[in-house]
């Protein structure tokens, strides 16, 4: 017998839309453009790109 019992009580009562909505998880995703991704932002990290990053991240825009 499947979890839940038989019938429209039964397993095979989840489908459709309203099911993988209530045992999904929705999420938040940023799409950008991979042209303007900088490699010096990843590691690892060397003397150069950490003096690059802190020149960069250190000016007061306000």
């Amino acid at each position: 017998m499947p979890f839940g019992g038989v019938g429209h009580s039964g397993m095979g009562a989840y489908h459709g839309k309203y099911s993988f909505e209530t045992f999904s998880h929705r999420k938040s995703i940023v799409k950008g453009n991979p042209l303007i991704d900088f490699p010096f932002r990843y590691a690892p990290f060397d003397d150069k790109k950490i003096k690059l990053l802190r020149r960069i991240y250190d000016k007061k825009y306000f």
